[in-house]
Order: C-alpha cells, then sequence, then structure tokens
C-alpha cells in the first residue's frame, strides 16, 4: 500500500536527497540538539523531511530493506538452490552475512528513530504529532 500511495499521490518526491543543509544537520545532530540550538531546518508541506532524513529514508528503502527481502528469501528456499541453478552462484555464508548486516543497519535505524522521537520541543512532541497529525510550530 506504501508504495502505491506514494507514487499516486506523489509524494515520492518528499525523498529525493539533496546535499543541502546536510553539514548543518550533522552539527545539530551531534552538538546543536545537546545545546538547545535552533533546528537548522524547516519543514513545509513541499519538503517534510530534512536532508538527513531524506538520505536514511532512502538507503532504508533503496537498500536496506530489499537486501533484507532477498537474502530472507535466499535463506529461506536454501534447500531449492541447485534445483533452481543458483547454488553455482550464491554462498549461504555470504547470504547470512549480508542479511545480518542489513539487520544491524535496520536495527541501528530503528534505535536512531525511538531516541529522536524524544528530541522535539518536548519529550512527546515529536510522538504526539504522529499520533495527532499536528506538529507545533515555533
Amino acid at each position: 500500500f506504501a508504495i502505491f500511495w506514494h507514487f499516486t499521490t506523489g509524494e515520492w518526491k518528499q525523498y529525493i536527497p539533496t546535499l543541502q543543509k546536510v553539514d548543518a544537520m550533522f552539527k545539530y545532530y551531534l552538538t546543536g540538539i545537546f545545546t538547545n540550538a535552533p533546528h537548522p531546518f524547516r519543514a513545509t508541506r513541499l519538503k517534510k523531511h530534512n536532508p538527513l532524513q531524506r538520505l536514511a529514508y532512502l538507503g532504508v528503502m533503496l537498500f536496506i530493506g530489499p537486501l533484507i527481502w532477498f537474502t530472507g528469501w535466499f535463506y529461506i528456499f536454501y534447500d531449492k538452490w541447485p534445483d533452481w541453478g543458483w547454488d553455482q552462484y550464491l554462498a549461504l555464508e555470504w547470504v547470512a552475512f549480508f542479511h545480518t548486516v542489513a539487520a544491524f543497519l535496520m536495527l541501528i535505524f530503528l534505535i536512531a528513530h525511538v531516541y529522536l522521537t524524544t528530541a522535539g520541543h518536548t519529550l512527546t512532541s515529536h510522538i504526539k504529532a504522529m499520533i495527532t497529525g499536528w506538529e507545533e510550530v515555533d
């Protein structure tokens, strides 16, 4: 459903990466967030995600997600590889390695998401915005 919705509404454009303000976002998340520095990005209807969010979501959707899915399917059907002629091209150790790497990358993404939900104006302001659909603006 998400893929259908993104393409029919044009929301996929929200994930086109940009390098503008990437350095400012890195500085903000490394130090500024702890010193109450102003956020270098303001969300608008046309730009809902900051440059780092765009890169992260694009990475998950284009690389991590497909890597987990494909290596997972290769894992599930490992016993069928000889029947399909794949045993000549795939090694279970490499499938396991890449599946594990993708799983750890997804775990890092999840931990960062959970942490950053608490980094709003108040501890729960981002969570409230997710539930209500309304976000507090300065």
